[in-house]
């Protein structure tokens, strides 16, 4: 049962992480907002990889594999794609339904999974993540009615294809994690994708900051020490998630996962001092419901 331990904590670093990055997308564009999550873990996770690793042996090993590397670097771009649309979809007047719906992304890993890695969940496993995501839409979006007339929008859409885009991403990177043969401790081969991808992602925001955004560096420098606590929250994060992803299907990890949005609401509604609505205890119960067929159901 360590993978559930290890996606709550994902979640909860997860939702520091955003937190954060709220702040940080008001001082500085889009991609560099992007860039910080993934620039100021790479320091931290460079210093976790050499007291665990010693070297970089095993690193090279990993990537003599060309599958390895296709598998990463597409999940690399997919999760920076995923980043880019979602801040994007934020700015759109109507963006909850859009939000919830990008939510959908648990039921498309299962897809993937079985697509693209021939893995399969249960019956009551599935059917534990289809209730949650239903119960996560809801207390979301806080009106059943307002999924259904705005269905059909620009912002829901978008909302759709985030859902669609983070899920390959979360799949090849478990997929990846096959590719590594020459060690079958879970941890080793969580933390070499993690540095790959990093290092990938790092590379890729960095030249296209110098080239199209350099003056954003500046607003980097000023914003240091929140910069540094998101990078740290966010390889807290993704480590987290890596390491649940080596033990268990994707899907059920991101099932669990949504706890964050739970996490997130309640902690809200009590700093606000907001009425719970009905719809929202409704939708509550039921991802909770849901949570417990994905968890016993494993």
């Amino acid at each position: 049962m360590n993978w559930i331990l290890t996606s709550i904590l994902g979640a909860f670093f997860q939702n520091a992480r955003s937190s954060i990055q709220k702040k940080l997308n008001t001082e500085m564009s889009l991609m560099a907002s992007t860039y910080v999550r993934f620039a100021f873990s790479l320091p931290i996770l460079l210093i976790v990889f050499l007291l665990y690793f010693g070297n970089f042996d095993y690193f090279q090993l990993a990537i003599q594999s060309p599958n390895f590397v296709i598998y990463v670097v597409l999940a690399s771009v997919l999760q920076i794609s995923f980043t880019l649309l979602f801040l994007y979809l934020l700015k759109f007047t109507n963006f909850l339904v859009g939000t919830a719906l990008s939510k959908t992304e648990v039921i498309q890993i299962a897809f993937f999974e079985f697509i693209i890695l021939k893995d399969y969940l249960n019956f009551y496993a599935l059917l534990g993540i289809m209730i949650s995501t239903i119960g996560v839409i809801i207390f979301s979006t806080k009106d059943v009615k307002n999924i259904i007339n705005s269905f059909f929008t620009k912002s829901t859409i978008i909302g759709l294809f985030c859902g669609t885009i983070l899920a390959l991403s979360v799949v090849f990177y478990r997929g990846s994690m096959e590719f590594i043969d020459f060690t079958n401790k879970n941890f080793d081969k969580a933390l070499l994708t993690l540095f790959a991808a990093t290092l990938i992602q790092t590379s890729l925001i960095t030249f296209y900051l110098l080239f199209f955004e350099i003056s954003e560096f500046k607003r980097l420098k000023s914003n240091i020490k929140l910069s540094a606590l998101a990078g740290l929250f966010g390889f807290s994060a993704t480590i987290s998630w890596f390491y649940s992803f080596s033990l268990v299907q994707a899907a059920l990890v991101r099932a669990v996962g949504q706890i964050e949005l739970l996490f997130s609401y309640i902690s809200s509604r009590f700093m606000f001092k907001e009425k719970i609505k009905f719809v929202e205890i409704i939708g509550i119960m039921i991802f909770i419901f849901g949570l417990f067929l994905v968890i016993f159901n494993k």
